[in-house]
């Protein structure tokens, strides 16, 4: 019996050392089983800059070419200037000033087309899409060119690159 009674002091004893010893450290954060990852919004992307028309990413000064006569119904020459602008804020940077092509891109101010045929509505097309395996660049051109573009501003950079690549020999 006294035996039982020794043993029962030991546990009683035990269980209140151990009650006052914390055996995960308190650091101020409640526990959990889990954490849920709240997801982060997308980060917006802003718009291009705005660029004088007939100037280039780099300042230099790029003509804007006129509209050719061979241009589909509705297609301006108010749309090649914005294009012009547009093509300047994030075109250039591979195409080159003025699109007269640079190793990273090729040229619009010739009549070779690589991956279409040239007309305006594929023009916009590959815009949209980009151009995921080049035959002749070291690397693709992303959708929008890499940039932030809405389908109006498209159909402007399609405009300058329909007018720049259709000019009278």
């Amino acid at each position: 019996m006294r035996g039982g009674i020794v043993r029962m002091v030991a546990i009683v004893a035990m269980g209140g050392a151990l009650a006052a010893c914390e055996i995960l450290p308190n650091d101020g954060y409640a526990k959990v089983a889990y954490r849920v990852r709240e997801p982060l919004p997308p980060a917006a992307a802003p718009a291009p800059p705005p660029l004088a028309a007939g100037y280039s990413a780099g300042g230099a000064a790029a003509s804007v070419p006129d509209l050719p006569a061979t241009a589909p119904a509705g297609v301006t020459q108010e749309m090649v200037n914005a294009g012009a602008e547009q093509f300047g804020t994030v075109c250039a940077a591979c195409h080159g000033a003025g699109g007269v092509g640079t190793a990273a891109a090729p040229s619009f101010t010739d009549t070779n087309w690589l991956h279409i045929g040239g007309s305006f509505d594929e023009i916009v097309a590959i815009i949209h899409s980009g151009v995921p395996n080049p035959t002749e660049s070291p690397a693709p051109m992303p959708p929008l060119g890499g940039g932030n573009f809405n389908d109006d501003q498209v159909r402007q950079l399609a405009a300058y690159v329909f007018a720049l690549s259709h000019q009278a020999p």
